[in-house]
């Protein structure tokens, strides 16, 4: 006799109160990153998850959601806001296609918002670093803004390139040159964009869940095998700033090949930081 027991998808209502669990609340600002294949089967899928964060935000929230593209493979023939897919995952392609969402005019580090505060937060992303000050997540982590961590770690939160920025440490591109993007304007002309370097190596990014716990800072939930992180944007900032004060090259890998971490950690010891 088999002995295989069957998983129950998980309802709309279910991730609801996961949700409330952690900590998310009617009116919050989250940018989410996720791994969708990490939760138990979902009645509807990621459309479902979707709807469920949007329920718990209501009306006066905004959820943010990474489409990113990276610098390789270039998008072609150019990187079209509207119709480039972005890379990823699932729960961020699925709100990209959601009606009223607003994606930001970056070729390689997009974001995508649906909420009353989509367009302000999206806005002249082009003009400043991808993770810099004043990008979309500056702005949103300022306002007050979280970030939850759906099935996945510190090494996909974005808000730990930012402290970087924040922290003054240097950055080094994945390529030598970097490449000329093509992006397509809201006005129908085709302009080439030479992408910045803040986004970086991130593979030693657990590190900074380290500090952020010995300070309290992250609330957990799990539902099912899936664990859920979240935390106060400003949190992350000022925790992660900290720690990089005391050690600046404590989030850059160890990889001999790893052109970002390597570039990084010759400038800080020609700058005298280590």
């Amino acid at each position: 006799m088999s002995t295989a027991t069957t998983v129950s998808a998980l309802t709309r209502e279910q991730l609801c109160t996961a949700f409330r669990a952690v900590g998310l609340a009617v009116g919050d600002s989250v940018i989410v990153h996720s791994a969708c294949s990490t939760l138990d089967p979902v009645e509807g899928g990621a459309e479902t998850i979707l709807d469920a964060l949007l329920a718990i935000l209501g009306p006066e929230g905004n959820l943010m959601l990474p489409t990113f593209n990276y610098t390789r493979p270039l998008p072609e023939p150019y990187f079209d806001p509207a119709r480039t897919p972005g890379r990823t995952g699932i729960l961020p392609e699925t709100g990209r296609r959601r009606p009223g969402a607003v994606r930001s005019l970056h070729p390689t580090h997009s974001v995508t918002v649906i909420g009353p505060d989509a367009e302000a937060l999206t806005r002249d992303h082009l003009m400043v670093r991808a993770f810099g000050v004043g990008s979309p997540i500056d702005r949103l982590t300022r306002r007050g803004g979280k970030v939850l961590l759906l099935g996945v770690g510190h090494t996909s939160n974005s808000l730990v390139h930012l402290a970087e920025e924040y922290a003054g440490i240097p950055k080094a591109s994945w390529y030598d040159p970097l490449p000329y993007i093509k992006l397509l304007l809201p006005d129908g002309r085709v302009i080439s964009h030479l992408p910045d370097t803040s986004p970086s190596c991130s593979s030693a990014f657990g590190g900074a869940e380290y500090a952020l716990r010995r300070h309290g800072e992250i609330r957990d939930f799990r539902l099912g095998s899936c664990k859920l992180q979240l935390m106060a944007g400003q949190d992350v900032i000022r925790r992660v700033a900290e720690t990089l004060a005391e050690k600046p090259d404590v989030l850059l890998c160890t990889n001999a090949g790893c052109r970002p971490c390597a570039g990084a950690r010759q400038a800080l010891r020609e700058q005298g930081r280590i």
